[in-house]
């Protein structure tokens, strides 16, 4: 099979599984108390990793961070239990829509830490996204969801780890960072699922795992294709996750579309898109300037 064909197989699956995973969250949280969701997702994803884990090189459960790796785990319990907490209030496709935002929060955030440089085309690409946001929500003409707020702050708390675990990944393995995730988060998510704790049924163990299997598959999936392809090819690929979801919303759960989520959701997908083009053409520009400093280097 063709290189791009195959990383568009790829792309296209793992936004199928996240779109599967998401609506495996929903349908577990018509019964079940975000905490305990979030727990048993960590515990599921723990088992489904371990055998991974377990013959793969004996470096791959050794992290050069561990403070690090706590620092990551406790912000992401709360994006977590946030973003589960708005799955089971909203609907899918104005969930993805939200969750689109993310690398738009991430860009301010590299800005903020990483003292990156940014100049008027990516303030501006910033700017419509956020306005994107606003067609999306619609405050003052739609009521407001709590589920929305829930969302954005497990979007902008998300970026926070997304920043971090690029820190991380510069020596652990995507393995390794992504099991030590699951692993340090299992321990407090327990600890707060104790407080809304009930025994949970056959049926939502098969969900449990059909969803950690899912998240499995999503991650390595784009961390494949990140591999394979440069970020700007797949990124628009990304889109099909809010099709999946508004096929599923329609299907499963009888949420009708709405034109003004993907109008919105178009906004802020076409900053991104943007936002990474821009950092693709600055990281060439980057190397080429590396590689004409290094002939000049050679030749004096």
């Amino acid at each position: 099979m063709n290189k791009k064909l195959f990383v568009i197989f790829l792309s296209l699956l793992g936004t199928a599984t996240a779109a599967m995973m998401v609506s495996g969250i929903k349908l577990l949280s018509q019964d079940l108390n975000p905490f305990i969701i979030a727990f048993y997702r960590c515990l599921f994803g723990v088992i489904i990793m371990m055998p991974f884990m377990l013959y793969s090189h004996p470096q791959v459960w050794k992290t050069h961070n561990l403070k690090l790796q706590f620092i990551r785990c406790s912000i992401n319990v709360y994006s977590m239990i946030s973003w589960f907490t708005a799955i089971g209030t909203m609907q899918l496709e104005k969930a993805a829509a939200i969750g689109f935002t993310t690398p738009l929060f991430t860009t301010i955030l590299a800005i903020i830490f990483l003292g990156e440089v940014i100049k008027i085309q990516r303030i501006t690409a910033l700017i419509v996204g956020f306005i994107g946001i606003l067609v999306v929500i619609r405050p003052g003409y739609i009521p407001f969801e709590s589920g929305t707020l829930w969302l954005l702050s497990a979007a902008l708390t998300f970026s926070i780890v997304i920043i971090i675990v690029k820190k991380l990944t510069e020596k652990d393995s995507s393995l390794t960072t992504t099991f030590y995730q699951m692993a340090f988060m299992v321990p407090p998510t327990f600890l707060l699922a104790l407080i809304f704790w009930e025994n949970i049924t056959i049926n939502q163990v098969i969900i449990f795992i059909f969803v950690a299997l899912a998240g499995f598959v999503t991650q390595f999936s784009f961390a494949q294709c990140l591999k394979m392809a440069d970020t700007t090819f797949i990124m628009p690929i990304q889109f099909t996750k809010l099709v999946w979801l508004s096929i599923i919303g329609y299907l499963f759960f009888q949420e009708l579309p709405d034109y003004w989520t993907w109008i919105g959701a178009s906004i802020i997908f076409a900053s991104i898109l943007f936002i990474t083009y821009r950092e693709a053409v600055n990281k060439n520009s980057v190397l080429k300037s590396k590689k004409v400093n290094k002939l000049i280097s050679n030749y004096q």
